[in-house]
């Protein structure tokens, strides 16, 4: 008789978060289910998102209209090393008990626990998650990748307990890194993200391209992803597969660098989707690139149902610009508010970032930078600077306070250590309140 082989099955999981705070601001585990994409060819997948703010064990479940919200969390003890923060500390996600019966759930016993990972600082969230799953399932082996394990490998393969660390964000490194150990091949195509195993459609985000063109000071972007652009066709079927087959009306960009060569990427999915009549609405909060939002651009956007622009200003002060980019400047700013107010759009649909306590950045140019977006026609928003390993205000950081254990590269522990006036930044939100009203 002939054997049956089964099918390998692996278990995707988007883990906890142990932090201050955190918010579910068009926040999707775009990576590992863009990833399940190519492990369906070879193995059997499941998902658990425990960060799923529908799950059925969540009692009080607040939307905003654009799907925003507030994770599940509990208040937990504050690590020792933390102690000097004053603000609780809280484990964000479904409850333990929740998860068990997840995983409990599951119709076998997984070979393998893929875990993705966000910031540095949340491994210790990490920690926990598998924790959890070597408790249910003590001989399944656990990989992790993502930002965390791409940023800090060495750590990563010390702290989390995973039996694996994939250093590396960028998909085909990915897949060459899973074709060598299970000694399989996968398809080289870029393939749509598995969204079916997400469960819950209020938005969905989409990537039209990887990595960034710049290589800002303070940002990773360029770091863990080389730049390359998607096939502007398979973009738009992807946007018809998201609207027809899972009826969603939200679509959020993840891009890092949208507007890029814009005549022959985004320009043309645009065209294609307002030819199509498909009733979408779309978002962008990793902000746009200033210096490539032309009148054009922002027409199409319009039309094609952009309801939320965000731009990356960053700072008004053109030292700042200079040193830490050099992507845009206060001209080009204001060109692409004009374009923006060309096309249709108004203050409300406009915010741009403003980043706050940047190492060298003077405090008082903060405020300048929020009083020159708002008198140039747009909403100010802070962004507050987080130091990240291997960039190079990271080793300006270092000089300024530990940064080293990747706990204290949270922007809020940070924000206390680094000496920043903290009356000075209580005046600066009530400023930024007043502008958003």
């Amino acid at each position: 008789m002939s054997k049956t082989f089964r099918k390998k099955s692996i278990l995707l999981v988007n883990p906890y978060i142990e932090d201050f705070s955190a918010y579910d601001h068009f926040s999707k585990p775009l990576g590992i289910i863009w990833l399940a994409s190519y492990l369906k060819e070879h193995f059997t997948v499941y998902f658990i998102n425990v960060l799923n703010r529908l799950h059925s064990s969540v009692k009080k479940v607040k939307f905003k209209e654009d799907g925003r919200g507030d994770f599940p969390k509990q208040i937990i003890k504050t690590p020792e090393c933390l102690s000097d923060i004053p603000l609780y500390y809280k484990r964000y996600g479904i409850a333990e008990e929740a998860f068990r019966k997840e995983l409990l759930g599951l119709p076998e016993k997984p070979d393998y626990v893929f875990i993705t990972t966000g910031m540095t600082y949340w491994y210790t969230g990490l920690s926990y998650t598998i924790k959890l799953i070597r408790e249910v399932y003590p001989e399944s082996k656990i990989f992790v990748g993502g930002i965390y394990a791409s940023l800090l490998p060495s750590h990563a393969e010390r702290v989390s307990g995973a039996d694996v660390v994939v250093p590396y964000q960028n998909i085909g490194k990915v897949i060459g890194f899973l074709e060598k150990y299970f000694s399989l091949r996968f398809s080289k195509e870029v393939k749509m993200p598995s969204y079916d195993i997400l469960g819950e459609y209020y938005y969905l985000p989409l990537m039209t391209s990887t990595g960034c063109i710049y290589k800002c000071s303070y940002c990773a972007s360029s770091i863990l992803n080389s730049f390359e652009q998607f096939n502007p066709e398979n973009v738009f079927q992807w946007i018809l597969v998201m609207n027809q087959d899972y009826g969603v009306k939200k679509i959020v960009f993840y891009d890092d660098a949208l507007l890029y060569k814009s005549e022959t990427h985004i320009d043309v999915i645009l065209q294609k989707i307002i030819e199509s009549s498909i009733n979408v609405q779309f978002y962008t909060p990793n902000g746009l690139h200033i210096r490539f939002l032309s009148e054009r651009t922002a027409q199409l956007m319009r039309k094609a149902g952009f309801v939320d622009i965000r731009l990356s200003l960053e700072s008004s002060e053109e030292r700042f610009q200079l040193e830490s980019s050099g992507k845009a400047t206060n001209i080009e700013f204001n060109r692409a508010i004009e374009n923006l107010y060309r096309a249709g759009f108004e203050r409300k649909n406009i915010r741009v970032y403003t980043l706050l306590n940047v190492p060298g950045q003077r405090e008082s140019s903060i405020e300048k930078t929020m009083e020159y977006i708002y008198k140039s026609g747009a909403i100010p928003m802070l962004a507050y600077y987080s130091p990240i390993p291997g960039t190079l205000d990271f080793e300006k950081s270092r000089e300024i306070t530990d940064v080293d254990e990747p706990l204290f590269q949270n922007n809020t522990v940070y924000l206390y250590r680094s000496g920043f006036n903290l009356e000075y930044l209580t005046y600066l939100k009530k400023k930024e309140l007043q502008y958003r009203t």
